[in-house]
This record gives C-alpha cells, sequence and structure tokens, in this order.
C-alpha cells in the first residue's frame, strides 16, 4: 500500500528535522525551510498534508496556505502565536487544522493521523494479506475474516495503520483505555491475545517486540 506523503515547512532546522524522523516512520516526508520552497515542492510533487509553519522568514504561513488552497491538500498549522485572532484567520486561509507551539508530539502524531483519513470513511490499510477498515471495524486475512475483540481491533488499527512507529506500552495505555487505566500487564495480554489471532490466521511476527521499549509492525517482507 502506497504511503501517504507529508511536505513539512517549517524554518527552524532541528524541529523540521525532528518532525520529519517522527512523521516518516509511518509517512513519506518532504521539508522545506521557506514558503516559496514549500509552494514550488507542492506545485511539483503530489502531498497529501502540509505540516506548515505560520512564522516563515520568507513569507506569512498564512499566504502559503491561501496559494495552496487550489491545491487537494490538507494543512496543519503550526504557530506559536497563542490568541484567538490568529488561529481564525489560519483556518479561514485553508488550514484543516491548528497547534500552538510548543506541543507534545504525541498529539501532532494524532491531528496527523486525524487529518489523514479520508473523507468518505472507506480507508483501507494492509500489511501484506492482512486488510483493515477502520470505518466499518473489520479485517480480513486473504478474504477471510479475523473476528477481533473491540481492543484487539483498535490496537491492530493503530499500528498497521502506522506501521513502522514504535509504541511504547504506556502510549498504548494512553491510546486504548480509559482514564483509569489498565492492569499493569493489561497491554501485554492484548498483544499476546492479538498474535495467537494473526498467527491462527497464517500470518506469524505481524507484530515485533522492541526489547526495553514497546512494540512494532514493520513492513512486510517482500
Amino acid at each position: 500500500m502506497e504511503r501517504q506523503r507529508i511536505l513539512i515547512v517549517e524554518d527552524d532546522v532541528a524541529l523540521a528535522q525532528a518532525l520529519s524522523s517522527e512523521l516518516r516512520q509511518a509517512y513519506d516526508t518532504r521539508v522545506a525551510h521557506s514558503g516559496r520552497q514549500g509552494l514550488i515542492l507542492a506545485a511539483s510533487e503530489h502531498f497529501d498534508l502540509v505540516v506548515l509553519d505560520l512564522n516563515l522568514p520568507d513569507m506569512d504561513g498564512i499566504e502559503v496556505a491561501e496559494q495552496l488552497q487550489e491545491a487537494p491538500v490538507k494543512i496543519l498549522m503550526l504557530t506559536a502565536r497563542a490568541d484567538v485572532h490568529s488561529r481564525v484567520v489560519g483556518l479561514y486561509a485553508g488550514a484543516s487544522d491548528y497547534l500552538a507551539k510548543p506541543f507534545d508530539m504525541e498529539e501532532l502524531l494524532a491531528r496527523v493521523y486525524a487529518q489523514l483519513r479520508r473523507r468518505d470513511g472507506a480507508e483501507v490499510f494492509a500489511w501484506g494479506p492482512l486488510l483493515v477498515t477502520p470505518a466499518e471495524r473489520c479485517c480480513s486475512v486473504d478474504g477471510e475474516s479475523l473476528p477481533l475483540t473491540a481492543l484487539e481491533f483498535e490496537l491492530l488499527a493503530l499500528m498497521v495503520a502506522n506501521h513502522g512507529r514504535v509504541y511504547s506500552k504506556a502510549t498504548l495505555e494512553e491510546r486504548l483505555y480509559d482514564e483509569r487505566g489498565p492492569a499493569s500487564n493489561a497491554v501485554e495480554a492484548l498483544v499476546s491475545r492479538l498474535r495467537a489471532k494473526l498467527a491462527d490466521a497464517g500470518l506469524d511476527q505481524v507484530i515485533e517486540t522492541v526489547r526495553g521499549i514497546g512494540y512494532v509492525i514493520r513492513a512486510p517482507r517482500s
């Protein structure tokens, strides 16, 4: 399955590199350090999302967003401007979402994921013969339905949609369970059950353990 593409327009080199490093675990990324460079890339290549800094050295991010309105691309705007007026202007200029600096990387990843869901709700994530359709909450292997519990499905959908990203136990607890939190070994037990069901369907080693860190679904071996 072709990976979605993200253009990062950010003049802070260190931040741009950090964003690219984090996002390219699940998406293809390109980086521009000025508004004009970003517009050139957006005109010559297809992108599904633009992560756009509002404060650029050569032109205002609002102007960049306005020029991108003709392109079929969503915009997640980043800015240190915390006032309501700046957020409203950015949204009217074409931004799909708005995130104030400083921000938590987990929140940015969640907002990127939300923006890249297809509007018609028919998005299908694939891992070899495994297909996951979040909108319909269905999962199949080689065309055969794979029955999963609600939590098993949420875990699989999250990791297949973001294959290549390593998820810590703490992150999975936050994503999958309510505020009370799960039992201490709940994530390990959930992963074990899901692995067993995938193995029964003929898929071994889908979810890998990264020792001391967490779990990951890497791209399927060709």
